[in-house]
C-alpha cells in the first residue's frame, strides 16, 4: 500500500514538472515569435524590399475558327451530360 502511495505521489511530480516544463517552453516560443515578428518590421521599414513591375502580356484573341471549335465542344458535352 505505502508502494502505491509513493508511485502516485511520483507520478502526479512528474506530471507536474513535465506540464511546467511544456508551458515554460510555449511562453518562451510565443516572445521570440513576438520578437522576431517585432525585428522584421522594423528591416522592413529600414530596407523595404524593391517592388519588380513586369509587363503585361495581351492574350491573343481567339480567331472565329477557334471560337466555333470551343462552342461545338461545348455542345457536345452538354448533349452528353443531359442524355441526348
Amino acid at each position: 500500500m505505502e508502494n502505491l502511495v509513493q508511485a502516485t505521489i511520483d507520478g502526479v511530480i512528474i506530471t507536474i514538472v513535465g506540464m511546467a516544463v511544456v508551458f515554460a517552453f510555449l511562453t518562451i516560443m510565443v516572445y521570440a515569435m513576438d520578437l522576431t515578428s517585432f525585428i522584421v518590421r522594423y528591416l522592413n521599414k529600414k530596407f523595404p524590399p524593391k517592388v519588380v513591375e513586369e509587363p503585361v502580356k495581351k492574350k491573343s484573341s481567339a480567331t472565329g475558327e477557334e471560337e466555333a471549335i470551343a462552342v461545338a465542344i461545348a455542345a457536345v458535352l452538354n448533349m452528353q451530360r443531359s442524355g441526348r
